[in-house]
């Protein structure tokens, strides 16, 4: 899906310029340009809020939230069929569930709440209006007043937050095309076709299109800025592999300082410090990142800081709980070996380091560990026997 993404960002452009255009610049006087115009306006809309709706599903963790609301979904299409005005407050329900199924914090679904609103507001005026019979007076354009201070708020708390740009920028394409798709949707469909569009649809088409543009500005923006970024954090793990640390540290806390809660970033940044002897600084690195993600190779990495800085117990606390999760992981046995060589439980040390060679014949590491570990158990002979197996990998 991922590869398809310009295509998607471009059919939703062509859709949301094509119906700016059509609304506020098109003839709609003449009522076959009308309906002509309604329908191309139409038909892009679902075509781009289809793969936009994809695109979104694709992007991060889904949480519970995306089935029950697809289930919402299903149930208002049905229910338009015997009265649209429930159905599609039904369906209008389910966007909102759909856009906060999202594995991400308060702060980033507190944005799209508040536009998400605002926009309701405007969307349900309208057939409400029209079954009451309403005249448009000074209290619709209060209402319109207080639906563009919800959306704007909106956007400005989502522009503030810079941790789940990619998916809260997505949000609001998919939710501003969702809203470009009533106006016409009412014509087409009959809700309230009268030929012509009131205040409430201008007034959506307006902010749908100006939050679209200011989020797709900002999807832009936050991936040209990534590609930098990225550029960055290869550049440091190039340093970090020849054993400039340095070096490395500087492109790392390049890249921090843009994405303060990268996985890789807090990695870099962690492994530069740790192998410079700066072990407290390291472990406010690793530390985070352990919360953030509890991949063993990160939970390793912060055990190897402990053993590095002394802290053995610690050390292999981290450890044991990596093998918990992954018994064959070939870091942490051959790490934990290490500590319980430290403290003199060679058997114990033998057996990790036999189980981590077997998982994992190629590497060196735990194969020098052993002959090591031999030595250190006074079997000389057999330590001899097994350093010549090795070809030359110990001196």
């Amino acid at each position: 899906m991922e590869r398809y993404t310009e295509y998607i960002l471009g059919l939703d452009i062509a859709a949301v310029i094509s119906a700016v255009l059509i609304f506020f610049f098109g003839n709609l006087e003449a009522e076959a340009v009308f309906l002509l115009a309604t329908e191309l306006i139409f038909t892009l809309v679902v075509l781009s809020l289809s793969f936009t709706f994809l695109y979104f599903v694709h992007l991060g963790k889904n949480n519970w939230l995306l089935i029950p609301g697809m289930v919402v979904f299903a149930i208002g299409a049905l229910l338009t069929f015997f009265s649209w005005f429930i159905g599609g407050l039904i369906a209008l329900v389910s966007l909102y569930i759909i856009l906060i199924s999202k594995d991400i914090d308060k702060k980033e679904t507190r944005g799209i709440s508040l536009s998400y609103f605002g926009l309701a507001l405007l969307s349900v005026m309208p057939p409400i209006g029209a079954f009451f019979n309403w005249q448009v007076s000074m209290t619709d354009y209060i209402i319109i007043l207080v639906g563009i201070a919800l959306i704007f708020v909106g956007i400005y708390f989502s522009l503030k937050t810079r941790k789940f740009v990619e998916i809260t920028s997505t949000g609001f394409l998919l939710m501003s095309l969702s809203f470009l798709f009533i106006a016409p949707a009412h014509e087409l469909l009959g809700v309230h076709a009268n030929g012509s569009y009131g205040v409430y649809d201008i007034s959506i088409v307006a902010l749908a299109s100006t939050a679209f543009f200011i989020f797709l500005g900002n999807l832009m923006y936050y991936r040209w800025n990534e590609k930098k970024v990225y550029d960055e954090i290869e550049r440091g793990y190039k340093f970090l592999k020849k054993g400039k640390y340095e070096e490395a540290l500087k492109h790392f806390k390049v890249a921090y300082h843009a994405l303060p809660n990268d996985e890789r970033v807090l990695n870099g940044m962690g492994l530069s410090l740790m192998k410079l002897g700066r072990y407290n600084e390291s472990e406010e690195y690793l530390r985070k990142l352990t919360r953030l993600s509890d991949d063993k190779v990160y939970m390793t990495n912060l055990g190897n800081l402990y053993f590095r800085s002394g802290r053995i117990d610690k050390a292999m606390e981290i450890y044991e709980k990596v093998l918990e999760k992954d018994p064959h992981f070939y870091n942490a046995l051959n790490n934990l070996a290490r500590c319980y060589m430290e403290k003199g439980d060679y058997e114990k040390a033998r057996e990790l380091l036999e189980k981590a060679i077997a998982e994992d014949e190629n590497k060196k590491a735990a194969k020098v560990n052993y002959y090591f570990l031999l030595s250190a158990m006074g079997m000389s002979e057999e330590a001899g026997k097994y350093k010549a197996q090795l070809g030359g990998l110990i001196e």
